[in-house]
């Protein structure tokens, strides 16, 4: 089934599952935008090095929910999601002090008034992906801490694509109190080489002095399509940490926004792209200064072979009045053939003096002298190749320990020779 009639189906079919008659206006106001709006084009400018040919033109299917708990799934606290529903049989969690962990169809089930006005995306940057999750999600995660809590083992947020529903469509928020800490891991897991559409958003805000850390891993499907939309809104003195890495998928697009609305916040965003053999991946990363004193820095690399493409888009904006601003934003890539392609697109816009701001992006090959280095002492080039890239990678992710360190680095090590 192609996606617009699919998303058709689902749109009546979730509506009518749909009683509180606040959330079915949301439902019926984001699906008209939707249409309205219609898919992103040639000429919208934060789509111009990614078409949407491959998702329109897709016909959408997915297999059967597995029987047995399929290998692969972290050991700690985690839940799994299959095809945009909680699968609570292959999920385990055990509550700590002044954390609160819910499935998101519960929570609307129990007390939708609660999260009748923390659903809406439709304030700023509206996106047309965005309202296509407000018109068809039906589950997700709602993750809260109170003041001063502490999740004491990262929380694992497992999604399986390509089974259960061809298009899935999950929410996430998290929410932190003043001072609290959590780890928070996101990891896509493609089953199957059917086409298939996974569409996230999530929504994250930090209370005053509250950091969070959070890793993303995209492993989908050779013919899956994901598009992600993370936004995060930092307070007073807190800070937010992110991880990403694509590691597998046939189009793979994720926006992060972090808005620093209040003096002291911080943010460190570190993300590596590995594309190969027709995968395409697009990051788009925003983030708005708003007020003095913040500090932001970003690295992002990419290891592109076969005929693949990666694309980085990286925006700091410094608002009037945001002085003592302190931003950095690398973007390197390495090309791994002569029909891979990067596009790198680094902007700052500045409004404010007394602010200290750079930025760069570079894209190249496999430095020759330090290939002659490594084969000069015994080391064949398919190894001294592995090991550049090793090197070149792993930098990007650095900041990370323990065991979610070693499952980054064996996917990185696994996807190598497919580059």
């Amino acid at each position: 089934m192609s996606a617009l009639a699919l998303w058709q189906a689902q749109h009546a079919r979730v509506q009518d599952a749909t009683a509180a008659p606040w959330l079915r206006e949301l439902r019926a106001d984001a699906w008209r935008r939707f249409e309205a709006q219609g898919l992103p084009g040639r000429r919208d400018e934060d789509w111009k090095y990614t078409r949407l040919s491959a998702l329109e033109r897709a016909e959408l299917q997915a297999a059967p929910l597995p029987q047995a708990v399929p290998d692969g799934l972290p050991q700690g606290a985690r839940l799994v999601f299959a095809g945009g529903r909680l699968v609570p049989a292959w999920s385990r969690f055990a509550e700590a002090a002044g954390v609160t962990v819910r499935s998101l169809a519960d929570a609307l089930a129990a007390d939708g008034e609660a999260l009748r006005a923390r659903l809406r995306s439709d304030a700023a940057p509206a996106r047309v992906f965005a309202w296509l999750n407000d018109a068809l999600f039906e589950d997700g995660l709602w993750l809260t801490l109170a003041p001063g809590a502490r999740l004491e083992e990262p929380l694992h947020v497992v999604h399986l694509g390509g089974v259960g529903n061809a298009s899935a469509h999950l929410r996430l928020l998290v929410e932190l109190g003043a001072q609290a800490q959590a780890q928070v891991v996101e990891h896509y897991i493609g089953l199957g080489a059917q086409p298939y559409h996974v569409n996230v958003l999530a929504q994250a805000v930090l209370a005053p002095g509250a950091h969070l850390r959070h890793t993303l891993l995209l492993a989908q499907g050779p013919a899956g399509i994901h598009i992600g939309d993370f936004r995060v809104r930092v307070g007073r003195d807190a800070r937010f940490e992110s991880h990403a890495l694509a590691a597998g998928g046939g189009l793979l697009r994720q926006d992060l926004d972090v808005d620093l609305h209040e003096p002291g916040g911080e943010c460190n965003l570190r993300g590596l792209t590995t594309a190969g053999g027709g995968e395409h991946v697009d990051f788009h990363t925003r983030i708005e200064h708003r007020a003095p004193h913040c500090r932001s820095e970003e690295t992002y690399k990419g290891l592109v072979g076969g005929n693949g493409r990666g694309v980085f888009n990286g925006r700091v904006h410094v608002h009037p009045g945001a002085v003592k601003t302190d931003s950095t934003m690398t973007c390197a890539n390495l090309l791994l053939s002569d029909r891979a392609e990067v596009d790198a697109k680094p902007e700052l816009e500045i409004y404010a003096d007394d602010v200290k701001c750079s930025h760069g992006a570079t894209v190249g090959q496999l430095d020759e002298a330090q290939l002659f280095y490594l084969r000069a002492r015994g080391i064949d080039l398919a190894a001294a190749r592995a090991l550049l890239m090793t090197a070149f990678a792993r930098d990007a992710l650095a900041g990370l320990d323990g065991d979610l360190a070693d499952t980054l680095t064996a996917r990185i090590d696994a996807r190598l020779p497919l580059l």
